[in-house]
């Protein structure tokens, strides 16, 4: 199993609402490389959810800001 399939798959499992430790379990596939997959899947989330809440910050400044006037 190539990488790309396995984070499709991680990714498919996880919207069904399956669990990273559910996943480990039931995809066939080296650890070493399903491991990989989640770290960077986690790291991808963390990011976009550190972006959502910058862009979440900005928004509440800027409506801040225009309350005033």
């Amino acid at each position: 199993m190539d990488k790309m399939h396995i984070q499709a798959q991680l990714k498919q499992l996880l919207s069904r609402g399956y669990t990273i430790n559910d996943v480990r379990q039931m995809l066939t596939a080296p650890k070493n490389l399903l491991e990989q997959v989640i770290a960077e899947y986690q790291q991808e989330r963390n990011f976009n959810q550190q972006n959502m809440n910058i862009q979440r910050q900005q928004a509440e400044y800027a409506m801040h800001l225009g309350s005033g006037r």
